[in-house]
């Protein structure tokens, strides 16, 4: 490859890492710029759904597809809708699971931070680490400590090529999954009436009730979305590296950093500063450290923060009253 093609490889890994970052951080955002509640259990909460779609398809998607593949030829209505569709579809039904399952779990998180009476910040930031601890000390003997590569169809993926440049399939549907999640959630904080109240709820809660907005369930809605991003990130993340307890640590730190970068209120920030930190780590560990990639990709955090605190894409912070 040429110097110019190295280059164009290292920003679309970074690309694709950097999107890792942001569908996390989005996350992260969400539930700040509703509620202002900095969730430390995040990245814990996507590591238990990854888990949980694990087993799903290790207990299910290997059964049940020997036995369409067995049964196939036999049935006439299953070989109409063909093998392919039919493990596609099971594929599917778990997906759905594990993100129904995310959703309830964001869902109970929020209920324990509801029933916090007139919690301070300091309060609502050590409920969430204590989920961080709990789900992270759960997860250790019900799933292990061992690493674990995801089944089919998560495992295994085409190498395409560029000009001479080789792009991994998974890093193209990790950016093209994030590009179309910007678009819905935009689409829905503009068009759609759960969206709009939760725009109302974000920017006056108590203007927002006054409007006969039910806060609790916007709250409610916020936390288990939110969750269900987390999910997917967790999910995504575990198909590019790898499953353990700890896999979500870093990419949760690098995703909080990139909110901070793009301003912790501003939903395309959290976008723009995971792709900016993806993009710069990966330039910096090819041509400077390795070893230095992930101290450098914060220096740059805290240069751009110490110019605009509000981060890049984020108005001026004003305390609600």
């Amino acid at each position: 490859m040429s110097e110019f093609e190295k280059i164009l490889f290292i920003v679309l890994q970074g690309l694709a890492t950097g999107s890792l970052y942001g569908l996390i951080a989005l996350g992260i955002v969400m539930i700040y710029k509703t509620s202002e509640v900095l969730n430390f259990a995040h990245g814990n909460m996507g590591m238990v759904i990854a888990f949980v779609s694990y087993r799903l398809m290790e207990k299910f998607m290997a059964p049940l597809t020997e036995i369409v593949h067995g049964t196939i030829s036999t049935v006439p209505f299953l070989s109409w809708m063909g093998e392919g569709f039919i493990v596609s579809a099971i594929f599917a039904c778990v997906l759905i699971v594990s993100f129904i399952a995310a959703f309830v779990l964001g869902m109970i998180i929020e209920l324990t931070i509801r029933a916090a009476e007139e919690p301070n910040m300091l309060g609502l930031i050590v409920i969430t680490i204590g989920w961080w601890l709990m789900l992270d000390g759960a997860a250790i003997p019900i799933f292990g400590t061992q690493d674990h590569r995801m089944p089919e169809p998560l495992s295994h993926f085409k190498i395409y090529k560029l000009g001479n440049v080789p792009l991994n399939q998974l890093d193209v549907i990790i950016f093209a999954i994030t590009v179309i999640i910007i678009v819905i959630m935009f689409l829905f904080f503009r068009y759609a009436r759960v969206g709009v109240a939760m725009r109302a709820t974000s920017q006056n809660v108590d203007a927002a009730r006054l409007m006969a907005i039910n806060t609790n369930r916007v709250f409610a809605l916020t936390w288990g979305i939110s969750s269900m991003l987390g999910a997917l990130a967790g999910i995504l993340t575990a198909s590019k590296f790898f499953l353990n307890n700890s896999m979500m640590l870093y990419p949760f730190l690098k995703a909080f950093a990139a909110a901070t970068l793009g301003g912790l209120t501003s939903l395309p920030g959290a976008i723009v500063g995971g792709w900016i930190l993806g993009v710069s780590e990966n330039l910096f560990g090819r041509y400077v450290s390795m070893d230095l990639k992930t101290p450098f990709a914060f220096l740059v955090i805290v240069l751009v923060l110490a110019i605009r605190p509000s981060g890049l894409l984020a108005r001026h912070y004003e305390k609600k009253v």
